[in-house]
């Protein structure tokens, strides 16, 4: 195989990881859209048929880390491309499912199947692209594009051509996309930020708690974001089903999502520029109004208020994902993604029955305000996030350093790893004693 350019490396690692982004999140949410036409249908109640989702949903979160720690053995190509494959053969089967006992099984397959994308795909990219901030804002917008397009494209083809149809056909084009991927050389060799030996050897001896504290926390917040996405992809469809008439209720999903899609490529920009922390907690704390206002709006009012809340929890993943290879070395990286989307996909799978349960004891709009409720809890946990690395930072800070938070120096602190976030130049220097 001919020597990659790092220019040409770098296109191939996006194509690869853009493609894997877009069909794991399309898999992941065809079915809360399929799911109105599947119940419909079949006459079985919509919290029913939602609740057949629950195993795949789980697995999607449980399998990242043992995901993780394969990718951080034998590379991340091969992986990505069993994933691609997976997921076509997983839709296939659902094609034949009889009944939604089977159906759940294939359902569970998928999620397995999927769940090897985000740690994979997110280490190969902040180990092989220098540019990490914009690079997983270019990869988030592949993500966000799915989930914008998938609700009416699914919609689509369970009106035209039936639900059992619809996972046919995706699953023939997923497994020729698993083909094509296959022939895309990928140069896994990590590239790190340059920073002198003396800063590496510094940076070595930053105390193990001033590193496991804030990674504690930042996946505590991950954690409960898992649970207000698994939540609100799951609820909107119905949402905007009972409370939208203008459109359909799929192209009120999609349209809505599309707003993530600017989220993500302003969260990447500024995630390269800002402090990490401080984007975190705004992301966060500006998503909460827009969310509580759904519940009193209805029609093209609430598809606005709707994208704007996608607009910064969908935002906010660059930034989030940049923190957390802030906090981890190089070589566990991939395992510390795994463990990241483990939580926040496994326990997020949970939003299922809180859904369900919302839904049945106060109705829709109770769900929501129960959803502003975790995304509140989300805020709090930021809020603590940026109190440690102030209290890191300050503690560390040289005399006379009066912009100790925004200095190389501040980053190559000991006692400084969320204290010295500032810009990727910054963060690359910091980085480099981890390794």
């Amino acid at each position: 195989m001919a020597v990659l350019s790092e220019g040409q490396n770098t296109r191939n690692v996006l194509v690869l990881t853009g493609v894997g982004h877009f069909s794991t999140h399309f898999f992941e949410l065809m079915f809360p859209t399929l799911a109105v036409t599947l119940a419909s249908q079949s006459h079985v109640p919509l919290e029913e048929v939602l609740g057949w989702s629950f195993l795949g949903y789980l697995l999607f979160g449980l399998g990242a880390l043992p995901a993780g720690l394969l990718a951080d053995r034998i590379g991340a190509r091969l992986l990505l491309l069993v994933a691609l494959f997976g997921l076509g053969v997983g839709a296939l089967a659902a094609s034949e499912a009889p009944n939604g006992h089977v159906l759940s099984l294939c359902l569970a397959l998928m999620g397995a199947c999927a769940s090897i994308y985000h740690p994979v795909g997110m280490s190969l990219i902040s180990h092989t692209i220098d540019a990490r901030g914009r690079a997983l804002g270019v990869n988030g917008i592949f993500g966000s594009a799915a989930i914008a397009l998938t609700p009416i494209v699914t919609a689509t083809l369970c009106a035209s051509l039936g639900w059992q149809a619809t996972y046919r056909v995706v699953g023939y084009a997923m497994c020729a996309i698993a083909v094509a991927a296959a022939f895309l050389p990928i140069d896994e060799t990590r590239r790190v930020g340059g920073a002198s030996a003396a800063a590496a050897a510094v940076n070595a001896a930053t105390p193990r708690r001033d590193v496991l504290l804030p990674f504690a926390v930042l996946l505590v917040a991950a954690t409960l974001a898992g649970l207000s996405y698994r939540g609100n992809t799951l609820l909107q469809p119905a949402y905007f089903a009972a409370h939208v008439h203008e459109i359909g209720f799929g192209a009120a999903t999609s349209l809505v999502y599309l707003f993530g899609i600017g989220g993500q490529y302003v969260g990447g920009l500024l995630a390269d520029r800002g402090d990490l922390r401080r984007l975190y907690l705004a992301f966060h704390a500006l998503s909460l109004p827009a969310l509580l206002l759904m519940t009193a709006l209805a029609g093209i009012p609430l598809i606005a208020s709707a994208g704007a809340f996608v607009f910064f929890s969908l935002g906010m993943q660059p930034i989030e994902n940049s923190l957390f290879a802030h906090l981890t070395p190089p070589r566990w990286r991939a395992t510390a993604y795994g463990t990241k989307f483990a939580f926040t996909f496994g326990v997020g799978s949970l939003a299922v029955w809180l859904v369900r349960w919302a839904d049945g004891a106060g109705g829709l709009s109770f769900a929501l305000i129960c959803l502003a409720a975790v995304v509140l809890l989300i805020v709090a946990t930021a809020a603590v996030l940026l109190r440690i690395g102030e209290r890191q930072a300050s503690g560390a800070r040289p005399a006379g350093d009066a912009h100790g938070l925004r200095t190389v120096a501040a980053s190559r602190a000991p006692a400084r790893m969320l204290g010295g976030v500032g810009t990727a130049a910054d963060r690359h220097a910091a980085e480099t004693g981890l390794s």
